[in-house]
């Protein structure tokens, strides 16, 4: 693997799972006991890599169908998905009412709320999965998985933390959404 696949592989986990890390905070927050905390590693784990794969099922078939000129406006979906988060942030940025998870914590739970929150990651994985080869990708993958366990180590942490959690509750809303506009404006151009 390059140094130059390395860093844009660590970049783009980076900048497509930021907001991953408020869901993983909040799901520290609520798990209860040792079941729970288990729940929430392999359902992360598992709700990545179904993505990944789904990413690359999908570039996999735009290669096949010849149509791999078109993956560059897949990245109005995370510039509109940025567009939508900044709104909604800036139409209920005077609300103090701090996120919740209402459910109990279960691996049911935590692989759903990983697929649904990272559905948008496939606009990003897509575009670049075509560019890459069989032995690319598997070195990308185990560069994802190796995010993964960084991403569940830090949410760990900052869960402990009540000025980390300060943090996130504060600039976290309008954050995740700037870095998808950013995302997007980098594959649509």
């Amino acid at each position: 693997m390059s140094l130059a696949l390395f860093l844009t592989s660590i970049g783009i986990f980076f900048v497509t799972d930021t907001d991953d890390l408020i869901v993983l905070l909040l799901l520290w927050l609520a798990a209860k006991d040792h079941a729970q905390r288990r729940a929430i590693i392999i359902g992360q784990y598992l709700g990545i890599t179904t993505l990944i794969l789904a990413a690359w099922i999908i570039s996999r078939g735009m290669l096949h169908f010849n149509i791999t000129h078109w993956t560059h406006w897949l990245g109005l979906v995370p510039f509109i998905l940025g567009l939508t988060g900044l709104i909604n942030w800036w139409s209920t940025r005077h609300r103090h009412t701090p996120p919740r998870l209402t459910q109990i914590v279960s691996l049911p739970v935590v692989w759903s709320l990983t697929i649904g929150n990272g559905g948008d990651n496939l606009s990003i994985y897509v575009p670049f999965f075509t560019r890459l080869t069989l032995t690319e990708f598997g070195a990308v993958l185990l560069v994802f998985l190796a995010m993964i366990g960084l991403w569940l180590w830090i949410s760990q942490r900052l869960a402990r933390s009540t000025s980390a959690t300060a943090f996130f509750a504060r600039f976290g809303a309008w954050l995740s959404p700037l870095l998808f506009i950013l995302v997007g404006l980098i594959i649509l151009f």
